[in-house]
């Protein structure tokens, strides 16, 4: 029979046995969140390493992006929440964003619902771009089936929007952008909360003439009162692209412009490995870090490897816009294509420029909130509205020419910023062979040591699906950029290149 303890020691060895029950519990729910924390509900859909093979991407050739695919579902946001969480995760979906039209379209109201969510305190939920003509890629089977192009967000953008970081100075309550396959595990829907734009914009008191700031803190107010996880907004979206392309949407710059959404932009690694492969047409100079391969994660030589066998994605880290930019380029965006006729609609209907590209513009100036754009739609005196408007749309390889030059003295000349010793001249075109190579040699003749397209870029198969970012990634990277006033792609580059800290007047239009 064992002798009982003394009082002093038993209450020791209750005490030791207490912390060793505590320290006990903490050690195994650190285990469990650990293990938690570390395993995503997706990993029971698919395996880590195994992406399903649909068969019509094959009988279609379209790239599978598994690789891409595999590295959205490994982003750390993607992990189970757990009880120890002090705050869970919560969610806005948008799934009447533009469809139907461009990407560029589609993509600045996708990035603007970023910042919205931002505003929340919700992650964003990003969903694949769904290509309705992207040639070479056929998108209907012998058997008239269709089936369009799915591009993942990541084979474009790494940034926020993609579920990147938020950066340093986010709010700390914020939540990085999860996919859709996410959303679709963790939001069933029984759980989501539906909320209709028409009632709310009603609600918000929200009408045709409410300015873009207005909506925004209306919106971010609503979705922050909600109190469930997952919310889906239906029924249209906050701000369609009719509304972005307008001048209402400006007043939103100073909350949007100074956010992680616009200051942490980031290409994909998709998008750098393909600048980084042909950095040969753009510069001389040695292939600078923002664009190098890490040889830690490819078992060859420094560059990109080649079209048949390019380097791993996992090599290149996503090209920031707030990199420093690419010595001696100036860029162009020249659209011909299908505005030879868009052209002579938007002169003929009298619009302004697109979206940011209006800052230009005296009035936008006055107020002192904006970037102060050089360039605006102007009106020669004695000239008629169409013929200025369709001259800044369309422009001919002789007046491009006298254009780039023109812009060229000034960036030179050090009055506005650091002069830049511009050598080099990337154009971003889809026009005709033919055409694109005679202005280029016209170019070529008036002084540029090197000049080069979109015609000459060599791209994989997966890169070539997503040539126009990669086009972009060029033009926000250059010292100097001109483009299209009128243009979507134009105005994405120039709020990227403002957010990314690009002086006002290196963003120029013809």
């Amino acid at each position: 029979m064992a002798l009982p303890l003394p009082a002093c020691l038993g209450r020791k060895a209750s005490y030791k046995i207490i912390v060793f029950g505590l320290l006990s519990f903490l050690v195994l729910s650190g285990f469990g969140y650990r293990t938690l924390h570390t395993q995503s509900p997706l990993e029971y859909l698919y395996p880590v390493d195994y992406t399903p093979p649909p068969a019509h991407i094959f009988d279609l050739g379209h790239p599978t992006f598994a690789d891409i695919r595999q590295y959205e579902r490994a982003l750390p946001q993607h992990r189970m929440p757990t009880f120890l969480m002090k705050n869970r995760p919560r969610y806005v979906y948008f799934p009447n964003e533009a469809w139907g039209t461009g990407w560029n379209n589609v993509f600045q109201e996708q990035l603007l619902n970023t910042h919205l969510a931002y505003l929340s305190n919700r992650g964003y939920v990003f969903v694949d771009y769904i290509a309705r003509d992207h040639p070479p890629f056929p998108d209907t089977l012998p058997d008239g089936t269709r089936h369009m192009l799915h591009i993942p967000m990541n084979a474009l953008t790494s940034g926020p929007t993609g579920g990147g970081s938020l950066g340093q100075g986010a709010d700390p309550k914020s939540v990085r952008a999860v996919s859709l396959e996410w959303w679709d595990a963790v939001c069933p829907s029984e759980q989501v909360v539906e909320v209709p734009v028409g009632e709310t914009v009603q609600e918000l008191n929200i009408t045709d003439a409410s300015a873009g700031e207005e909506r925004l803190v209306r919106w971010a107010g609503k979705l922050r009162s909600i109190e469930a996880e997952c919310v889906k907004v239906v029924g249209g979206s906050p701000f369609d692209y009719m509304f972005i392309g307008g001048d209402k949407v400006l007043s939103m710059w100073p909350s949007y412009g100074n956010s992680p959404t616009v200051k942490e932009y980031a290409w994909s690694a998709l998008v750098t490995r393909a600048i980084s492969r042909n950095f040969a047409l753009l510069s001389s100079e040695a292939l600078p870090p923002s664009l190098s391969p890490s040889l830690s994660r490819i078992t060859t030589t420094p560059g990109a490897g080649n079209t048949s066998s390019p380097y791993p994605l996992a090599a290149f880290s996503p090209l920031r816009t707030s990199g420093p930019p690419i010595d001696g380029l100036m860029a162009l965006h020249v659209r011909r294509g299908d505005y030879a006729d868009h052209c002579k609609n938007l002169a003929g209907w009298g619009v302004d420029y697109n979206a940011w590209n209006t800052f230009g513009r005296p009035d936008m100036r006055a107020t002192g909130r904006y970037p102060p754009l050089p360039d605006y739609l102007s009106v020669p005196g004695g000239v008629e509205r169409y013929d200025a408007s369709y001259r800044h749309c369309w422009p001919t390889a002789e007046q491009i020419v006298e254009r780039v030059r023109a812009v060229r003295a000034v960036s030179e000349s050090g009055e506005s910023f650091p002069a830049q010793y511009l050598r080099a001249v990337y154009i971003a075109t889809n026009g005709e062979a033919e055409w694109v190579n005679a202005l280029a040699e016209l170019l070529k003749r008036d002084g540029w040591e090197t000049v080069s397209s979109s015609l000459d870029m060599g791209l994989a198969q997966d890169e070539f699906a997503v040539s126009q970012a990669v086009d972009m990634g060029v033009l926000t990277s250059a010292e100097t950029f001109i483009g299209v006033g009128f243009s979507s792609l134009t105005s994405n580059v120039v709020q990227l290149r403002l957010g990314g800290g690009r002086h006002p007047d290196t963003n120029r239009f013809w």
